[in-house]
Parts: C-alpha cells; sequence; structure tokens
C-alpha cells in the first residue's frame, strides 16, 4: 500500500470513528434527558369532585414508593387509573373522569405512576418498568381493599402500560386504552424532539442509538414492550380502544396496528376532530357509553 492509499484508508477510517462516536454520544446523552419524567405534583384531589378518598401510599418490587387514592363505592368491583407521561393521578380530566366511574357504581384506584406526582422515583420505565407498579397496586387493593376485580383504564403511556400487562393477574377483568403507543422507537423521536432541542428529524436519524441506549444502560428490554402489546390477543376478553383521528403526539397508527391484533370483540373507538387523548373532552357523552357499557359487560 503507498503513502497515499495508506492515508486515505487511515482518513476514511478515522471519520467513521468519529461519525460513529458523535452519534453514540448524542443517543446517550439525548437518552438520558429524554428518560427523565417531568414531574408535577397534584394540587387537587377528590374531595374537589365532591368524593370521599383514602390517601393510600404502596412499594413496589424493587422499593419504589407510590401514592394513590382509593375511591371506595358500595360495589367493590374497581377501575385502576393510569394516567400519561409527564402527568399525575389528578391531572387534566382524571378527577372528572374518576367522578364518572364512580357515578356508574363502581370503586375507583388512582395513582401516580413512579417518577411522577407524589410517588418516588426519577426515570421514566417506557412502559416496561412500570408492570412492577402496576402489578404493586393489583396486589395492594387485592391485601388492603379485599378487591377481588378489577379493570383497568390508561390514558396514553399509561394506555400502552395496561395493554402490554394484560395477563400480569387473573382479576383483571378489562382493558381500556386511550391513545396508547405501539411502535417504541417512532414514539421516542417524537418524544426527544418534544423534550429536548433536537429537531424531530435528527431524533430519528437517532432512533437505533436511543433504543439501544435505553436497553443497555437503563436495563429496560425494549422488545418486551412490543411483544407484551402483542399479547393481548391472547387475553381472554374483549378490549377497548380509544383514539382521536387528528392526533399528532401518537399517531392513530399506533392503535390501528394494536386494533389488528386484539381480541375477538374489542371495540376500537376513533374520534375526529380531537387532539391526543381528548376524546372524552370533546366527545363526552359518546366516550362515556362506551366506558359505561364496556365496565358493566366485563365485570359480568
Amino acid at each position: 500500500m503507498n503513502f497515499s492509499k495508506k492515508y486515505l484508508y487511515i482518513s476514511v477510517t478515522t471519520i467513521l470513528l468519529l461519525v460513529v462516536s458523535i452519534y453514540l454520544i448524542l443517543s446517550i446523552y439525548i437518552t438520558t434527558i429524554a428518560i427523565k419524567a417531568t414531574r408535577k405534583v397534584p394540587e387537587i384531589n377528590p374531595s374537589s369532585v365532591g368524593l370521599e378518598y383514602s390517601e393510600d401510599i404502596f412499594i413496589t418490587e424493587d422499593k419504589i414508593k407510590l401514592s394513590g387514592w382509593f375511591i371506595k363505592n358500595k360495589n367493590p368491583q374497581t377501575v385502576i387509573m393510569i394516567h400519561g407521561v409527564d402527568s399525575n393521578k389528578s391531572d387534566g380530566y382524571m378527577l372528572d373522569l374518576i367522578k364518572d366511574i364512580y357515578d356508574m357504581g363502581y370503586s375507583v384506584f388512582a395513582f401516580d405512576l413512579r417518577a411522577h406526582g407524589d410517588s418516588e422515583g426519577k426515570n421514566l420505565g417506557l412502559a416496561y418498568v412500570e408492570r412492577k407498579d402496576l402489578k404493586a397496586s393489583i396486589n395492594y387493593l387485592r391485601d388492603y381493599h379485599a378487591i377481588e376485580e378489577m379493570v383497568l383504564y390508561g390514558i396514553s403511556y399509561g394506555g400502552t402500560i395496561v395493554l402490554s400487562n394484560s395477563s400480569m393477574d387473573p382479576a383483571i377483568k378489562g382493558i381500556i386504552a386511550d391513545s396508547p403507543f405501539y411502535d417504541l422507537p417512532e414514539l421516542m423521536a417524537a418524544e426527544v424532539s418534544s423534550r429536548t432541542f433536537i429537531p424531530e428529524s435528527i431524533a430519528k436519524l437517532l432512533k437505533f442509538g436511543i433504543i439501544r441506549s435505553i436497553d443497555f444502560i437503563y436495563d429496560i428490554e425494549t422488545n418486551d414492550i412490543i411483544s407484551g402489546l402483542n399479547s393481548i390477543n391472547d387475553f381472554e376478553r374483549p378490549v377497548l380502544l380509544y383514539h382521536c383521528l387528528d392526533d399528532d403526539r401518537i399517531p392513530i397508527s399506533h392503535s390501528d396496528m394494536i386494533s389488528e391484533f386484539s381480541p375477538e370483540g374489542s371495540k376500537y373507538q376513533v374520534y375526529e376532530k380531537c387532539e391526543h387523548a381528548k376524546g372524552y373532552e370533546y366527545y363526552e357523552e359518546d366516550y362515556l357509553n362506551n366506558l359505561k357499557k364496556y365496565i358493566e359487560i366485563s365485570f359480568m
């Protein structure tokens, strides 16, 4: 190899190594930023909608203290409410919906996921680690409130959590998911763009590095999130899906994919002209009618 060819080889190799290094460093840096939850502490509680409640603290298997509210009804059958990312158990329309479900005759348990609201924790678990939160809530309701039958309701991020853990416990009689995500790499690219200074076009180029960073640094098995969602097909009961057609945060294509392998008899309600997870606010009467029918059937 003559000098000029050797120099060219060294130069190209150096450039490639530099590009790979920059890619890896950016991926790790962006992942570290994006996986941090924005904590919003609840400023109101169920008493603001006229409900009596107990403040409950329970602990996950990895020793994270979670904060919940139990609204006891005459009927012990309970709906577990799981909020979205960067939210909490009282945020948005959560309390109004809790009141609506209570008025349907059911008990309600709402809690803050790890790293959210009044619960402990620093990082998001990307709907994978939070399975420990859901499991702890089910065990707590059974052990301390003698609840044996539950329906899971999740919004957005919470929707993916409930869908991907349908086989967790025989006490789960129904699954309701409003605007869940399916394609994690696609979602991460959008979330990185909204939560950091990185444009979405650049974030999409970093998708592979971000996912690998999540797997290796945070020990989150991203592939298990997808396999967990696919397992909803084995759930022996129908599920209820909601999604807004114009959702630009989690495109409706995510729920389209989930609906393809949902159990027989499942209902997929699409609402037009509403933003992310706003079906309840824009189409309240229809939303609640579907919700009431589904919960009644689930607890039969």
